[in-house]
């Protein structure tokens, strides 16, 4: 059976983080491969770059593994995307699946749309940020999950984009070519 982590999420912009929480999701959980997947529509987040340049950027970051794929299965939404939804159309007997997100996010899923049944569809693999740990995270996860091990993440796309408005960003935040990227199109 393949096992297919799921990594869903704006990505305005993606940047190493990310990238560094599929890599430890597939060494851990013996993930055959991560599958990233833009959001079309953010319902939670109005002002979102747009999706084809959300998609670029992805495409660029992971463009180094043969472990990463992205999906743009969510391109053409033009109502909000939601997470039930989308893993409704990767549902496969032939597939496990492994819905990879932040402690930050995983503590606001009783908001989403059938968050009740998305236990239902695959299994949750959670990386904590800094500010997180792993008693509060049960306080407000309802299912059961995997913790991803290592250093607790640090950086998130909100912080990114105000550090690339200040000028201040380095390169263990964005890769040079998603960055040039940024430069090229006048983002953010």
């Amino acid at each position: 059976m393949n096992k297919i982590g799921i990594l869903g999420g704006t990505f305005d912009p993606p940047h190493e983080a990310h990238l560094e929480i599929a890599r430890r999701s597939i060494s851990q959980f013996g993930l055959n491969k991560v599958v990233f997947i833009p959001s079309g529509n953010p319902w939670q987040k109005k002002d979102s770059t747009s999706f084809l340049h959300r998609f670029e950027m992805t495409k660029i970051l992971i463009n180094e593994s043969e472990y990463f794929e992205i999906s743009d299965i969510e391109k053409s939404e033009e109502n909000p995307s939601y997470t039930y939804e989308t893993l409704l159309r990767f549902d496969h007997p032939k597939k496990e699946l492994y819905f990879i997100l932040g402690s930050d996010t995983a503590m606001n899923i009783k908001t989403w749309k059938n968050h009740n049944k998305l236990s239902e569809l695959t299994n949750f693999l959670i990386a904590l940020r800094r500010e997180d740990n792993n008693e509060t995270l049960k306080e407000y996860f309802p299912f059961e999950y995997s913790l991803i091990d290592g250093e607790k993440v640090d950086l998130s796309s909100s912080n990114i984009r105000s550090k690339l408005k200040r000028n201040e960003i380095n390169d263990k935040d964005l890769s040079k070519e998603v960055l040039n990227y940024i430069k090229d199109n006048n983002l953010y």
